[in-house]
């Protein structure tokens, strides 16, 4: 005779488990389908949402401010957000972008100090915010919570170390072409079209570009039977050719 299935993690059985998930308010389940927090437990989760806020923003307005002391962890529900930091020429640049299903603020909660960066927002967008103590007394309670939170820091460190890398030294084409490589291996669909998550302004400015030079470096590398642009969207046709500019400088030249 076979006894009754429970969940590992609560405790309880699956379609117990479906109910309870059912009747809870739509910030745990928002929250529940965050990448960072799929399979964390339903306590930590509640823990999370206690301390929760949803929120709406219009195009181009601010989540916090440069100097401003942290609140919270964001999560990106819709639309999309840009970390800005000044520029050794005092200009704002574009850092970072986050899209849905994306969170940032982690910095100030784990350190507490006042923002060195800015966010934007690109479009409308839906918002998220955990208040910085509910995310500290999760982290504190859930092991496996904490985990994540020091992978995820981990890898965005990376991510940012990798960016400069790339921007500093290299010729316009070598920033364009790793870029749009980056953006076909986090795709979905590797094989079918990009769109880039922000307008071509501010994707210039995360690679340290003048629009006018992303523009150009595009139009070339369409001109070379590389890439198929049309606005925001751009299909690779020549993924060997856009690979080797990576690593041959006259390459890099002839399309830059």
């Amino acid at each position: 005779m076979g006894g009754i299935e429970f969940d590992l993690q609560t405790g309880m059985p699956p379609k117990a488990l479906r109910e309870a998930l059912s009747a809870l308010p739509e910030i745990h389940l928002t929250l529940a389908e965050m990448p960072i927090l799929q399979d964390i437990h339903f306590d930590t989760i509640a823990l999370l949402a206690s301390g929760a806020r949803r929120f709406e923003l219009g195009r181009s307005e601010s989540v916090f401010h440069r100097g401003s002391n942290p609140t919270g962890l964001y999560f990106v529900i819709s639309g999309g957000v840009k970390l800005m930091t000044l520029g050794p020429d005092n200009r704002a640049r574009v850092v970072e972008l986050f899209q849905p299903c994306g969170m940032f603020g982690e910095i100030g909660v784990f350190t507490g100090a006042a923002y060195r960066t800015w966010t934007q927002t690109i479009a409308p967008s839906a918002l998220l915010e955990v208040s910085r103590e509910c995310v500290l007394t999760a982290v504190d309670c859930d092991h496996k919570l904490a985990v994540r939170m020091l992978t995820a820091v981990t890898a965005r460190t990376q991510r940012l170390i990798d960016g400069i890398s790339c921007t500093s030294p290299n010729t316009a084409a070598v920033r364009v072409a790793a870029y749009i490589l980056e953006l076909a291996d986090r795709s979905d669909a590797p094989h079918g079209p990009i769109v880039l998550p922000a307008s071509k302004g501010t994707i210039a400015s995360l690679l340290n570009l003048s629009q006018e030079s992303l523009s150009r470096v595009l139009r070339r590398m369409k001109d070379a039977g590389l890439l198929m642009v049309s606005g925001r969207r751009i299909r690779i046709h020549d993924r060997q050719g856009l690979s080797e500019i990576l690593c041959s400088d006259t390459v890099a030249r002839d399309v830059a």
